[in-house]
């Protein structure tokens, strides 16, 4: 066996190691002229592109084989390359196929020098690594579900009391920031009698009513709107942007709707009824207790008052 380390084969060595590399290497390794045409490629670089051998893409470039963007945004790399003298690594590069179909590869690019010293093009190397990407993008959605699930309320599908006050703080954070005069209304909603639809017709019946108080929210508010199951009978509702006479509207609404549309329960109509407190921050003293503090006022003022209404 020859003795590599020997100076005098050091010329044998180099052209194992380029053959090596050019044939066994899984990423694709590639070098390119001033002009972004590729003049040396990997065996995996060919199989990327569908072509029989590496010798096939002499003289081509990115532009006879990927998107027009997706190249131009390559030859630009490549240009700044040229021009500073300074590799740039670990691209992030997203290939689009088609709407099914995404790729995704990290390149690492670098000048290449001429006997001279001088810049005669680029080389570079381009890992695959889509798996990769997907399972980050599946382990995101995973996340996000699990961040979604501990906020919402398993029997209405509103979201729940933790986020409400998550909610809560953060609008109002946001108004006082901008100290505009803007401001934003809190609908609190309970539901009437709610202890004896569940005496007379059950429990399963009462979750029924709950999440029928559900769709009349949701189908009475805005997507900029957020509402909530804080409680067993309790509900609210957050409106953005609502000053208390736009908000009022839409409190009457729900209480009518609710009123005028008696839910089934054993076959027969029921008629189900809410008791509301309106409450709207003060954009001159945005204190989220007050806030909190009058809505829960007005509910009960509701209540004392013969229930079906609203209050504000």
């Amino acid at each position: 066996m020859k003795d590599y380390t020997d100076p005098g084969n050091r010329a044998e060595l180099d052209k194992i190691c380029l053959e090596t590399i050019k044939n066994y290497s899984e990423d694709t390794v590639y070098f390119k002229d001033s002009d972004s045409r590729f003049i040396w490629n990997s065996a995996a670089h060919a199989k990327q592109f569908g072509v029989g051998s590496p010798e096939e893409l002499f003289g081509k470039s990115d532009f006879d084989f990927f998107p027009k963007d997706f190249a131009q945004a390559a030859r630009e790399t490549e240009m700044a390359i040229m021009a500073s003298g300074q590799p740039i690594l670990n691209i992030e590069e997203e290939l689009v196929i088609d709407e099914d179909n995404t790729k995704y590869f990290l390149a690492s690019k670098y000048p290449l020098f001429g006997d001279d010293g001088q810049i005669i093009g680029t080389w570079g190397s381009t890992k695959d690594i889509t798996e990769i990407k997907m399972l980050e993008k599946k382990l995101e959605r995973s996340y996000e579900k699990m961040q979604l699930l501990a906020r919402v309320d398993d029997l209405s599908g509103l979201y729940n009391r933790r986020y409400f006050y998550e909610k809560l703080e953060k609008l109002t954070g946001l108004y006082e920031e901008r100290n505009d005069g803007s401001t934003f209304s809190l609908i609190l909603l309970d539901v009437d009698d709610l202890t004896y639809i569940n005496d007379q017709y059950g429990q399963q019946n009462g979750d029924i009513v709950l999440r029928s108080i559900a769709e009349v929210l949701l189908g009475n508010t805005r997507k900029s709107d957020t509402c909530f199951r804080i409680g067993g009978d309790e509900f609210a509702a957050v409106l953005p942007d609502r000053d208390k006479m736009a908000a009022l509207g839409i409190a009457k609404q729900i209480v009518n709707q609710v009123s005028n549309n008696p839910v089934i329960l054993d076959g027969k109509r029921e008629k189900v009824t809410v008791s509301i407190g309106l409450a709207t921050l003060d954009p001159k003293n945005p204190d989220i207790n007050e806030l909190l503090s009058h809505a829960e006022r007005k509910v009960n003022k509701s209540k004392r008052e013969g229930k079906n209404q609203v209050s504000f």
